[in-house]
């Protein structure tokens, strides 16, 4: 994102600029703390399952993973959000903080971590260290946008492009996987759960073969 930070706050003072990479790092922070403690809460209230929050967030993680991998121009901020966000004195949490770093794919994965943590029973210690790894995410944010001008001249575009597209493969894959569990429990529950539904799927799936 440090493209598009820097594309944000073009012309910004520099002390300026530094000011709302600070401030986008503590709230991608305190966002992604406030649903990750509260993510089972949320569900429960909604009436949605693990399985569904597995299935959407990898879908919206997926599509953010392939435009990584295939990067387009204004890829994440559209003409009229990128005139508005530069006319705006104070970007740090709308667009940078959301949607751009802490949107519907980073707050889906700490739903599911939280409601999984909730079904372990080392809890505690899982709670702690996704705890712990949450501020880290915000430090590193604040360091990326901080040093972000340093950071374009050391790597330069191509750099930049090579890193998103290396990541957007990561992305992808961290999507499929989602899907990948998503879909099992939900054919764990459905189909597999009781021998009656173990047949009745089997009988299925010798029908189609």
């Amino acid at each position: 994102m440090v493209a598009v930070f820097l594309a944000i706050t073009d012309g910004d003072d520099p002390r300026w600029r530094n000011r709302q990479s600070l401030k986008c790092g503590i709230y991608v922070t305190i966002l992604l703390l406030v649903f990750f403690l509260a993510g089972t809460y949320i569900l429960q209230f909604f009436g949605f399952t693990i399985h569904a929050v597995n299935i959407t967030g990898g879908l919206i993680i997926g599509v953010i993973g392939w435009q990584l991998l295939f990067p387009k121009d204004q890829r994440k901020v559209t003409k009229a959000e990128h005139v508005e966000a530069q006319e705006k004195k104070d970007v740090s949490f709308v667009p940078l903080t959301m949607p751009i770093v802490a949107g519907p794919g980073a707050i889906s994965v700490v739903v599911t971590a939280a409601v999984k943590i909730t079904q372990s029973e080392d809890s505690l210690i899982e709670w702690l260290v996704v705890g712990s790894v949450i501020p880290i995410i915000g430090l590193l944010t604040w360091l990326c946008f901080r040093f972000a001008p340093a950071l374009l001249r050391f790597l330069g575009k191509a750099g930049l492009n090579a890193m998103s597209r290396i990541m957007g493969f990561i992305v992808l894959c961290i999507a499929a996987e989602m899907m990948i569990q998503g879909l099992v429990g939900v054919a764990y529950q459905h189909f597999i759960d009781t021998p009656q539904k173990t047949s009745l799927l089997l009988y299925g799936l010798d029908y189609l073969v």
